[in-house]
């Protein structure tokens, strides 16, 4: 199964301490394929060097790319690129432009899930994840 992660999904899955690996796996049974759009990442990135930003989503934020970064270097993640400065849109149009691809969006934006026309993979009860 093919997984695309948006910032939220992977941001929280920090600060709640989740293996959203192999949490997914456990899920689905079966060997997951997680793609990170180069804009997601971005965005992490800035929310870790953000001024202003409280100390506790900075650290997420830090801790977030140190788990992709690692992630990616075991082949577990594979970087994609969505062209398009809007990442929802990006996100969205990426799912609707490959319908041959049965790729599950993982986040937990309320407004996204509406607009993807794909299934959603969210977090429930901090502790677990769901197919939506």
């Amino acid at each position: 199964m093919e997984v695309i992660l948006d910032t939220n999904f992977v941001i929280s899955c920090v600060r709640e301490k989740l293996d959203f690996v192999n949490l997914s796996e456990e899920l689905f049974d079966e060997n997951m394929q997680f793609f990170l759009p180069e804009e997601v990442l971005k965005e992490i990135e800035k929310l870790s060097k953000r001024k202003g930003e409280k100390s506790t989503d900075k650290n997420a934020a830090k801790t977030a790319m140190a788990i992709l970064n690692s992630l990616e270097k075991k082949g577990e993640i594979h970087k994609i690129a969505l062209e398009n400065e809007d990442v929802d849109s990006g996100l969205v149009n990426y799912v609707k432009m490959n319908p041959e691809e049965k790729f599950v969006l993982a986040t937990l934006d309320r407004e996204l899930k509406k607009k993807a026309g794909c299934r959603i993979l969210t977090i429930r009860g901090k502790k677990m994840l769901e197919l939506v």
